[in-house]
């Protein structure tokens, strides 16, 4: 009797073993190659922000929240669940019981406290203090529950926590340098990373005991640094790798053609537009600004220049942001008839010369559209300079146009990305007085993000950012003109489908 009741407790045992466990007992045997071009210079969580790593740090680290492919809105993560208290000012978070790091320690309130605190460390070194800026103090209620205390109400700050902050063992990061903290990482994902020889690749192996249910899908995940993107085409048809983005038009055909691979394609986050830096001479009239927007044929240059990889947009938040509005409309159609009117009536009848300023690399098409935007704003009488330079020089001179006393007024080919989904950030980097990627300064844009900060609900936030989008468009602030497409190559064994915000979530990825 005793024994068939030890082989019954058994049987109980192995059914209800921990659902980390029965998801790595799915995890099946094999290996991913991707690329992503270039390698992460660190992984350290706390320290940069390149796109790059961005996507590869969710590997090895989870963060409290979560953005799903396509979603505007993240999702708790990391944590089970979360409530927003105090007005807006306080997020309160109940992690998962009973999770731990790949090193042992326990995901709990105290690792979420170090996480968010880490970078005001002495004499720590990080370009991530502005994520963390509105963080007053972290709270931990009780072993499972901490609590974010803001200075201000910002909800966008679930979306930052999506992006930023990723979890860490304190005492193992409270142990070491941040020499080390960048070679050797540890966190709670789904990921381990077990090799990395810098310029030849990174090998991260399956965590066993990964919380959810489902993922990670597949053992073993490589990553290859391939700078060319001939050679990253070759690698994909040779099946060296299997997933790559970023493809030129003209391989697309090839990779279709072999038996091997296929293509994916999406609408990227990356919208492109002609902005002014500053508003100054001619520009500093909205009709002249309305008057160029009118004499640009935006179809032309999605059907013909860019081959249609990608579509024409009207506005500056993309499809999986908070103000994104899929009826917006863009006020100026192509009338070069009437970006002469305007001209006249600002008292350019006959034109003017302008400078603009594109790089030559970074973007598809880089050089085809400036070539194109000079040709369509000559008809109508502007004489624009094209001046194409390295990515360096164009970003050396945006940003040296405002520590000019006086400087001289220009146009700038730009593409804004806001992978990390942040409107609030996005808006104001690329409109405010003070954005980074502003060349102009309206104190009432200024007003209305500041209000649509401070909202106090999701529904009220998408109203005046929506509202926000509409005033940029009337003003001609910065002229919108198209969306790019994201084209990925995978070979067929692979089983993925590809987001439209530079990110690979390799946890997802299963071998068919």
């Amino acid at each position: 009797m005793k024994k068939k009741f030890w082989i019954f407790a058994l049987v109980l045992g192995f059914l209800f073993l921990p659902l980390s466990v029965d998801a790595g007992n799915k995890i099946k045997k094999g290996t991913i190659t991707i690329t992503f071009g270039t390698s992460p210079v660190t992984m350290d969580p706390h320290t940069s922000s390149s796109a790059i790593l961005t996507s590869i740090l969710r590997f090895s680290f989870d963060t409290l929240m979560h953005r799903a492919r396509g979603k505007a809105v993240p999702v708790p993560w990391a944590a089970k669940s979360y409530k927003v208290l105090n007005g807006g000012r306080t997020l309160e978070f109940h992690m998962r019981e009973g999770v731990k790091f790949t090193n042992g320690e326990e995901v709990d309130a105290e690792a979420v406290k170090f996480s968010l605190m880490r970078h005001r460390a002495p004499g720590f070194k990080t370009v991530q203090k502005r994520a963390f800026r509105a963080i007053d103090r972290v709270e931990v209620v009780s072993k499972w529950v901490v609590r974010i205390h803001l200075k201000y109400i910002d909800l966008g700050y679930l979306n930052r926590l999506a992006n930023w902050g990723h979890l860490v063992p304190p005492k193992y990061y409270a142990s070491i340098n941040q020499s080390k903290a960048a070679i050797k990482p540890i966190g709670s994902g789904p990921y381990k990373l077990v090799r990395w020889r810098k310029g030849i690749g990174m090998t991260f192996k399956a965590n066993p005991n990964y919380w959810h249910p489902k993922y990670p899908k597949v053992k073993t995940i490589r990553v290859l640094p391939l700078p060319e993107k001939g050679t990253r085409v070759a690698a994909l048809l040779k099946g060296e790798v299997d997933i790559i983005r970023n493809i030129p038009a003209q391989f697309i055909k090839q990779i279709e053609d072999n038996p091997k691979s296929g293509i994916q394609s999406t609408r990227n986050v990356r919208i492109f537009h002609l902005g002014f830096n500053p508003m100054g001479g001619p520009t500093l009239d909205r009709r002249v600004r309305q008057a160029m927007a009118h004499a640009i044929d935006r179809e032309t240059i999605v059907r013909d220049v860019v081959e249609g990889k990608g579509a024409v947009f009207n506005q500056a938040t993309h499809q999986t942001t908070e103000g994104y509005n899929p009826k917006a409309k863009w006020p100026y159609d192509y009338n070069p008839k009437k970006s002469k009117k305007l001209l006249a009536e600002a008292g350019y009848p006959n034109g003017f010369s302008i400078d603009l300023l594109a790089s030559s690399q970074r973007y598809p098409y880089a050089k085809a559209v400036p070539e194109a935007l000079v040709g369509m704003l000559g008809k109508v009488g502007i004489k624009v300079n094209l001046q194409l330079v390295t990515w360096r020089t164009f970003t050396t001179r945006f940003r040296g146009q405002k520590k000019k006393r006086n400087p001289k007024p220009m146009l700038y080919y730009y593409g804004y990305g806001n992978g990390g989904g942040d409107s609030d950030n996005a808006l104001g980097a690329q409109n405010a007085c003070k954005g980074k990627w502003s060349g102009h300064c309206n104190p009432a844009m200024d007003a209305l993000l500041r209000v649509a900060g401070s909202a106090t609900t999701l529904e009220r936030r998408q109203e005046i950012f929506r509202l926000t989008e509409e005033a940029m468009a009337k003003d001609a602030a910065k002229l919108i003109i198209w969306q790019t497409d994201d084209i990925y190559g995978l070979t067929k064994r692979v089983d993925f489908k590809i987001r439209n915000d530079d990110r690979i979530d390799i946890w997802m990825a299963d071998l068919k």
